[in-house]
């Protein structure tokens, strides 16, 4: 039997459909592409900025977390030392005597200096933080990595929780908090030109001794506070988080550059985990 003919107007119906639903994947296909496409690129783009800002700031952080961890093991190898007290902070010998740490100027440099290079670590640290604020750190996984042990860092300084002992009130202990942290990290960055960086020794020393208040002497405080007074007792925690703090700065060195790790440091590394692991 013949199939019936299709009317005119059914055909046209017929091929108005057919042109529709290619107009529609036509454009679905092109919309997908286009939204694939940019997200796609979006996200390469973002994980090629995070590599380069990786980059620019590794060896500045790998220079300061060294020179913190230098004076750390010295400390902890002295403990409580000389140097970090009151009187020494508030003395202005003009000039070295003696070539070693009983003389004056040199206690005072050795504390003046500590309290630097905590600070210039935290400084580098804020500007590296400024510059992927509008980044997502899990599209690289190195700033992924580099972010957890920042943190780490921050832990060891400002959590107040660390104690565990039972008599942990009697204990005495010094935190800086985590804004202030920040807060000493952002006094030491300067402008030079177009670049922002993290002002030396020297600058630093002149804005300690400015006569004018300033942000430098303001944030000095808690960094001093931390850090002056250490007491032998047994009690005094920050005995404890200045072994952490080492612990944690060598671990951000071998992350950046496990190479650059000294031998000194690594031994003490060592006998402060399995110490700790006993």
């Amino acid at each position: 039997m013949t199939p019936p003919e299709l009317d005119v107007k059914t055909w046209l119906s017929f091929s108005s459909i057919a042109a529709a639903i290619s107009v529609f994947g036509t454009l679905t296909g092109l919309v997908l592409k286009e939204h694939l496409f940019t997200r796609s690129f979006e996200r390469w783009k973002q994980k090629q900025t995070l590599n380069q800002i990786y980059q620019k700031f590794r060896d500045p952080l790998l220079l300061s977390a060294r020179d913190l961890s230098s004076r750390t093991v010295e400390i902890l190898n002295q403990y409580p030392t000389v140097y970090l007290n009151e009187h020494v902070l508030t003395s202005h010998p003009q000039k070295q005597i003696k070539n070693n740490i009983s003389d004056p100027y040199f206690q005072r440099y050795k504390l003046i200096s500590t309290a630097y290079r905590l600070s210039a670590l935290l400084s580098w640290v804020e500007l590296y933080r400024q510059e992927i604020t509008f980044l997502h750190p899990g599209n690289n996984k190195s700033a992924e990595t580099l972010e957890k042990a920042v943190e780490n860092i921050r832990s060891d300084l400002a959590d107040g929780q660390l104690n565990k002992a039972d008599n942990w009130a009697n204990w005495k202990d010094i935190l800086i908090f985590r804004e202030e942290l920040r807060a000493i990290g952002e006094s030491l960055i300067e402008t030079r030109g177009s670049n922002r960086t993290v002002m030396g020794y020297g600058r630093y020393c002149e804005q300690l001794e400015a006569d004018s208040v300033n942000s430098v002497q303001q944030w000095a405080t808690p960094v001093f506070n931390f850090f002056l007074e250490l007491e032998v007792s047994g009690t005094d925690f920050r005995h404890v988080r200045l072994k952490r703090l080492l612990v944690h700065v060598v671990d951000l060195m071998r992350l950046l550059d496990d190479k650059k790790i000294d031998c000194f440091l690594e031994e003490k590394y060592q006998e402060i985990f399995h110490e700790a692991n006993a």
